[in-house]
């Protein structure tokens, strides 16, 4: 993206956000409030959309008031649960249900150390006239035991979330990250729901990189907009999303979401992506010399994702959603900056339907049901990569790369504060591939997608008990099946490769977990994980591996 670039996209924002007199501050991923607030969705305590997240944190503490009134429908656990989290949001109370109160002229002096209005402990607040923020230090040490080997991964930094004037939210968060040994393992790091990393300094005894989590936001009566870096899920699933998930590092984008009336949701996003592709005709000469290595200066080519979909509510706990994205490369194009543009047809138009000149399009869908079976949301999202209508019958043409998830959530069954999770992915061959290096489904190499990757199915189960506020227990397990990658070329072959071709690997999971978040920001986690890994070896038989790991992590604010 070039200097003018920017400044259009700067400027845009800084003028649509003095015409509007809202602000927007994202809650962060990780947070449990999401997990609090689809458990009362799944039992039809309120109308919740969560099919895109992060979410404004103005629209959790409406959902958290609407609850307010509900009480006698939730249970002792849920109503202390309720009276936590009411605790985190005094900035979004004061503004969208202003009070007079004795607190306000206290309020507007530094808290440093103490306790807010709402009885919630602050590292440091403050709110003023022009400026109303939070800031937090982040903390995180786990320590633990891979195949009988030991590590520890360290992560620090620093947090900030508040509001600016009457018209515009912010959110900040950095963390630098330590990981000693480096484990260099498949399973460790690719076959993990772990998000990528950039990596900026590893040898064969540690690895170090930093995470950077930033969001300029405003909002208005029927949407908001938003700049920054982040990572945006699309989907239900909790075990990892076919459509965008939390796999890849976080890239820069734009956000725009639109809601008309109660019954549609429109959202747009445009990324910037890492191609992880040398531009070769960018290399030229620098005053640096080196007998090792070339010191010539060069650049990526670069590489962007557009995004849009669109949901209707036709009726009370049921969301039927359509999607579009489009990956494309070298420069960036006013076509895909349209919200409401056609980006398949876009794509015709701009490479004169030339396949090697053209981009990488998908759709997407996705329904939810909520509370129609009481107490149990299922639902079902599907990705189309490449799909082909005319041969899909036909075994001598087929050619199609797709995905799926199915799933189903049970709260409260068969005693209060249970919850079983089931969730069914399967995605084809050459789902998220491309034979052009710019245009594959990825950022800095790591999927968008789920990260299974193609030709691979997994079934995921977890038993969920809470105990008291803050303290609970889960019991899971997985199957998955994987064959060989659809990678280059052979992703191409008529007819597509069958489903699980090539030499293939099991996996069979199963995982104890225990959680703990003490208070507002302080959090214990332990778990022990077992792996069983069955390759499939030339002669057809399987070679077992098998990986266990024990885990303690402390965090504070993270």
């Amino acid at each position: 993206m070039n200097t003018k670039q920017i400044k259009v996209l700067i400027f845009s924002f800084l003028f649509f956000s003095v015409q509007v007199s809202a602000q927007i501050v994202y809650e962060p991923l990780n947070s449990s409030l999401y997990d609090f607030l689809e458990r009362v969705a799944n039992k039809g305590l309120i109308e919740y959309y969560d099919l895109i997240k992060p979410l404004p944190r103005k629209y959790i503490y409406e959902k958290l008031r609407e609850l307010s009134g509900k009480k006698e429908q939730l249970t002792k656990l849920e109503r202390a649960e309720l009276k936590y989290y009411m605790k985190d949001f005094l900035f979004e109370k004061k503004l969208l249900h202003p009070v007079k109160s004795k607190y306000d002229k206290i309020i507007t002096k530094p808290q440093l150390f103490r306790k807010d209005e709402s009885g919630r402990f602050r590292i440091y607040s403050y709110a003023g006239k022009n400026i109303k923020f939070n800031f937090n230090p982040l903390f995180s040490f786990e320590t633990g035991t891979w195949e009988k080997k030991k590590y520890f991964h360290l992560r620090y930094g620093i947090e900030a979330e508040g509001y600016l004037g009457k018209s515009v939210g912010f959110n900040f968060q950095f963390m630098n990250n330590r990981e000693e040994p480096n484990i260099r393992d498949f399973v460790w790091n690719r076959f993990s729901p772990k998000t990528g990393r950039n990596i900026s300094l590893s040898d064969r005894s540690r690895i170090e990189y930093g995470e950077v989590y930033v969001n300029v936001s405003t909002d208005w009566d029927w949407g908001s907009f938003s700049i920054g870096q982040n990572l945006n899920t699309w989907g239900y699933a909790q075990n990892g999303q076919i459509v965008t998930s939390t796999k890849p590092p976080a890239y820069p984008s734009i956000r725009l979401d639109i809601y008309p009336v109660d019954w549609i949701h429109f959202n747009f996003n445009h990324g910037w992506l890492n191609s992880d592709v040398i531009d070769s005709s960018s290399f030229y000469k620098t005053f640096r010399v080196n007998p090792v290595f070339n010191t010539d200066r060069f650049n990526w080519r670069q590489k962007f994702i557009a995004q849009h979909s669109v949901t209707i509510t036709p009726l009370k706990g049921l969301d039927l959603s359509l999607g579009e994205s489009v990956v494309y490369a070298d420069r960036l194009e006013m076509a895909y900056l349209i919200p409401l543009m056609f980006f398949d047809q876009a794509d015709e138009h701009i490479s004169r339907d030339k396949n090697y000149a053209g981009s990488n399009t998908q759709f997407f869908l996705a329904a939810s049901s909520r509370n129609h079976i009481p107490n149990t949301h299922i639902w079902g999202s599907f990705f189309a990569d490449e799909l082909t209508p005319e041969g899909l019958f036909d075994p001598e043409k087929q050619y199609y790369k797709f995905a799926f998830t199915l799933g189903s959530v049970v709260v409260d069954f068969p005693i209060d504060n249970l919850s079983l999770r089931t969730e069914y992915t399967k995605i084809y061959p050459g789902t998220y591939r491309h034979f052009i290096p710019t245009l594959t489904y990825e950022n800095s190499s790591y999927l968008m997608g789920h990260w299974l990757g193609d030709n691979a199915d997994l079934v995921y189960v977890d038993l969920t008990y809470r105990i008291f506020r803050g303290l609970q227990v889960k019991l899971w397990g997985q199957m998955i099946r994987k064959g060989a990658e659809a990678l280059g070329d052979r992703g191409y072959d008529i007819p597509i490769h069958p489903f699980l071709f090539g030499l293939r690997r099991n996996y069979t999971y199963a995982g104890f977990k225990v959680g703990y978040e003490m208070l507002h920001d302080i959090k214990f986690d332990f778990q022990i994980n077992y792996i069983k890994e069955s390759r499939q070896q030339n002669d057809l038989s399987f070679k077992d591996k098998y990986f266990r790991q024990i885990l303690l992590r402390v965090s504070y604010g993270y």
